[in-house]
């Protein structure tokens, strides 16, 4: 029932999705003592939610489902503290703006207008948490990928990670602040993972570690069956969860608000792997096991 109800893009679904979303804010407020803004986060999470759809149908990242955008929202219920407006929301929030361009590169119209912006929003995130340029890696590989490989391709996103970086190395420079600047380059490469290892963060992880596990083995082998333009974002996707998996190690917030760079890739591998089993029971139970985990978490931990 609730497969079939999901299994198309409707409005009514999204209007469920959007109640869904609000409770989960309401038990992080509750059950977290979280000091929101409840018009300030809503309103940016739905600026979120727009953009989030935007790729998903605009480059078919599924079939024509809400699989995706209930995923994604259900995973916002295990971890409650991505809805902090925070630096790594707005992190985010760039990163999704670039993501727009790195998806789109499929289709041949305007490539350059394309790959400048995608820098620029790269450049702008850097800016906001300097370990979202390991990023530039996913652009270059979709340009590989969809065969936009020139020396042009390669210069354009420079440019456009150049732009607001050298902005913000003038301002700091023209008030003697240069260490400010250079303090995006402290990179720490051994982060203390055992923040991960709580009980508030290991049982979603494993959880949704597990079906995210399913889900690829399951959708890989059909993927590569078929060549078509969905392999190259199939391809894009695993390794975009890499790259955010990857930034949430590094990123030392210690919030959890972290884990938002890899909703995404997670919510789409999960909407790609429950659509092998729409129409069966068993993806029904699927669903409403991911239902009482979040609100669980939600609720307990």
């Amino acid at each position: 029932m609730l497969a079939n109800f999901f299994g198309k893009s409707k409005p009514i679904n999204f209007i469920v999705l959007f109640v869904l979303f609000l409770g989960y804010f309401v038990l992080g407020v509750f059950s977290k003592d979280f000091s929101f803004n409840l018009i300030k986060e809503l309103g940016w999470f739905l600026v979120v939610f727009s953009i989030y759809n935007f790729i998903i149908t605009k480059n078919l990242l599924t079939y024509d489902s809400s699989f995706a955008f209930l995923f994604f929202v259900i995973l916002i219920g295990f971890f409650p503290d991505v809805i902090s407006i925070n630096k790594i929301f707005f992190s985010n929030l760039t990163i999704l703006l670039f993501l727009r361009k790195v998806y789109s590169l499929q289709s041949p119209k305007n490539i350059y207008h394309k790959l400048f912006d995608g820098g620029l929003w790269l450049g702008i995130s850097f800016l906001i948490e300097p370990y979202s340029v390991l990023f530039a890696l996913l652009l270059y590989l979709s340009i590989f990928l969809n065969q936009r490989f020139t020396y042009q391709t390669l210069l354009i996103p420079i440019i456009g990670v150049f732009g607001p970086v050298f902005l913000y190395f003038t301002y700091y420079f023209w008030y003697d602040k240069t260490e400010i600047f250079l303090s995006l380059f402290n990179w720490n490469l051994y982060p203390d993972l055992s923040f991960y290892t709580l009980q508030e963060f290991l049982f979603p992880i494993l959880f949704i570690s597990f079906f995210i596990i399913i889900s690829i083995l399951l959708k890989t082998p059909r993927v590569f069956s078929v060549k078509n333009k969905f392999r190259i974002n199939w391809i894009l996707i695993l390794t975009h969860l890499v790259i955010g998996t990857t930034i949430l190690l590094l990123v030392e917030d210690g919030s959890g608000s972290e884990f938002l760079y890899v909703l995404f890739p997670l919510s789409v591998i999960l909407a790609n792997g429950i659509e092998i089993f729409q129409k069966k029971w068993y993806a029904d139970v699927i669903i409403i096991l991911f239902l009482i985990a979040s609100f669980t978490v939600s609720i307990v931990v």
